[in-house]
């Protein structure tokens, strides 16, 4: 059964790609997306715009949708986008420097979802896969893959290597500053090489793009397919989401050691803006509390639940809930911070704040994904950042309304939970 077909692509023109191709979706803070795209005609943010990027009145679903439609028409008039001659797939690789990911594009049938052969890790939002659904039914395009993680075989690095072993006939670095590569892959016996290969895969676990995932499944939206790109899973860089809660009254280093009791070690580190070091590995988080930094080290019994067992999961029941008195994932003094190389992001977030204090977590690994996925379970909320991200207008693929399907399987998995929206 085929876990990848080839498409029809537009591409950015070369001389114009770094200002067509949007940044990461969520790097841009939600209140000055509308501004970034507006001073920007020719950036496809303009196209993944969403009801809440609009100032004033919200406008609705299908409003927003043509909007969509009608600004890519405007670009397509003025030239930004070259149609490939042949259908067949893209190579497509992201590289800021310290990591580098490679991955096949094409469509996946929305039968791998019913099949079980693409699964998931975080619930969806109705409202947000209604959004994307009205985007799909009125564009008819989409140009953000949905991101899948597989095991990759010797044979499938080695045919990804070769065929990355030419010179790419999309090179260039975004305003982000991530530069970005594309091969073209039409010859015949390549695309047979990679369906065969892509054929072998056994699971493929969604990374990026679950409301994606769950709008093209939906009855009438697409194709039968949807973009996707498939990444080796150990090409994927895990970042750790750190929270912070905002008390009224925080309690002191001590009453806090005392509070979680024997399975846990609690060392004080040093002051903020001296320390340099993250959390070193599973069950060891870092707190800052006060202006100060303790490292919490887990030594009890760890669950073998897949959910239970994760960092965030040790977090929020055995100190946020029963220490802090934050016990629910939607509580309005948690906020969530995404790391990085050092723990000055969080530290800027936790002293802006009075009654601020931060955690920073081990990243929760592709590992941890698939066990989660497999066993048909869901992580909680903002348990993974996975970066750099596909980035949206690099290609483009449409269909026509003769194309778009009945009925098609639903996504799984189906429970609400909270999640971004992305196109």
């Amino acid at each position: 059964m085929r876990a990848a077909i080839p498409i029809e692509a537009l591409v950015a023109r070369a001389d114009r790609a770094s200002d067509i191709v949007a940044p990461q979706y969520d790097s841009i803070p939600q209140a000055g997306r509308y501004r970034f795209a507006a001073e920007r005609p020719d950036s496809f943010v303009n196209i993944t715009l969403s009801v809440g990027d609009f100032p004033g009145p919200a406008p609705s679903r299908s409003e927003v949708a043509r909007r969509a439609a009608d600004h890519f028409a405007g670009m397509m008039g003025r030239g930004l986008f070259e149609t490939l001659p042949t259908k067949g797939f893209l190579l497509y690789q992201l590289d800021t420097g310290g990591h580098s990911q490679l991955g096949i594009v094409g469509g996946v049938p929305v039968s791998c979802v019913a099949e079980g052969r693409v699964i998931g890790h975080e619930g969806t939002i109705g409202d947000r896969v209604a959004d994307l659904a009205a985007f799909l039914r009125a564009a008819r395009l989409a140009s953000s893959p949905v991101a899948l993680a597989f095991q990759a075989d010797r044979d499938q690095r080695r045919l990804m290597k070769r065929l990355a072993s030419t010179s790419p006939f999309r090179d260039f670095t975004g305003v982000d500053g991530v530069r970005q590569r594309l091969w073209a892959i039409d010859d015949p016996e390549d695309l047979v090489e990679i369906q065969e290969a892509t054929a072998r895969i056994g699971t493929m676990y969604i990374t990026d793009g679950h409301h994606r995932v769950a709008a093209a499944s939906m009855p009438g939206v697409g194709p039968g397919w949807f973009l996707a790109i498939l990444f080796p899973a150990d090409h994927l860089n895990a970042l750790e989401y750190n929270r912070m809660v905002r008390l009224d009254q925080v309690p002191s280093a001590a009453q806090v050691t005392r509070s979680l009791g024997p399975d846990w070690e609690a060392t004080e580190l040093g002051p903020a803006g001296g320390l340099e070091s993250l959390p070193r590995t599973r069950g060891d988080l870092v707190m800052l509390l006060d202006g100060v930094w303790h490292r919490l080290s887990f030594h009890g019994e760890r669950s073998e639940d897949p959910v239970e067992s994760l960092d965030v999961s040790l977090l929020h029941q055995r100190i946020l809930g029963p220490v802090f008195g934050v016990p629910s994932y939607e509580d309005p003094r948690l906020s969530y911070v995404v790391g990085g190389e050092s723990p000055a992001r969080l530290e800027r977030s936790v002293t802006a704040y009075p009654g601020g204090v931060g955690f920073s977590m081990h990243p929760a690994q592709i590992e941890d994904v698939m066990g989660v996925a497999d066993a048909g379970r869901l992580m909680p909320p903002k348990s993974t950042w996975f970066t750099p991200k596909p980035r949206s207008g690099l290609f483009v693929v449409r269909w026509r309304r003769t194309d778009v399907t009945g009925a098609v399987p639903r996504a799984r998995p189906g429970r609400e939970a909270a999640g971004g929206l992305d196109k």
